[in-house]
């Protein structure tokens, strides 16, 4: 799940904090009042023809059948993980596993995931996602960066290993084909999958290449 309301943290718990206490955002900014911009706009919802009202107190929805006709109503499942649409975070995210391989104790457990354009990747603990619940409000479980280790280096994201493997396979882009909002000099495109055993792959589209996640550090 991307959200982007703020990259500030601390906005996303006086949020979770109002919703569970009732406070008023200016209760809950009274020692950080530089937030109070960036919280009263999480308390909105946006309406259809794009101007902004306060969260309703019931969150249900209606089921469109089309523009003019509903058929009952549903609550929304929240988010069990999610990252913000910026530098902290990434365009739009690939999927991930549960990794249930034997290769990698330390990862067993643990759900694997990244983010398509950028090549960055996660983990969070599973039993974390299991405990969040999906109500109304929302809370998500703690998400962790992973780097990758690759050609005796330490890499943030998969970019600089799939732009060699592109390159390297006759690529004439200067960087990486393609481009998205936080990934403008090129797209690694990346997948995950496990095989049978549980083990755990990254396929990169942009180089044409399917690597195995062997261990870590």
């Amino acid at each position: 799940m991307i959200d982007d309301h703020t990259a500030d943290p601390r906005v996303d718990l006086l949020l979770e904090q109002i919703l569970n206490s009732g406070e008023s955002p200016e209760e809950a900014c009274h020692s950080c009042p530089e937030l109070l911009p960036k919280v009263r706009e999480g308390l909105q919802q946006l309406r259809s023809d794009n101007s902004l009202a306060s969260l309703p107190a019931d969150d249900r929805i209606p089921v469109r059948v089309d523009d003019s006709i509903t058929n009952g109503s549903v609550v929304p499942s929240y988010p069990v993980l999610q990252y913000g649409h910026d530098a902290s975070g990434g365009d739009a995210i690939a999927g991930g596993f549960v990794y249930r391989g034997k290769a990698i104790p330390a990862l067993r457990g643990k759900y694997v995931l990244g983010d398509t354009t950028t090549g960055r990747l996660w983990w969070a603990e599973f039993r974390d996602m299991l405990a969040v619940d999906g109500s109304h409000p929302p809370g998500v479980a703690a998400l962790h960066e992973l780097r990758v280790s690759w050609n005796g280096a330490v890499h943030p994201t998969l970019f600089d290993i799939v732009k060699a493997g592109y390159h390297a396979r006759g690529g004439k882009h200067p960087e990486l084909p393609g481009r998205a909002t936080l990934a403008p000099n090129g797209r690694v495109d990346v997948r995950l999958a496990v095989d049978r055993d549980g083990e755990l792959y990254l396929l990169t589209k942009s180089d044409g290449m399917i690597r195995k996640v062997v261990g870590v550090q």
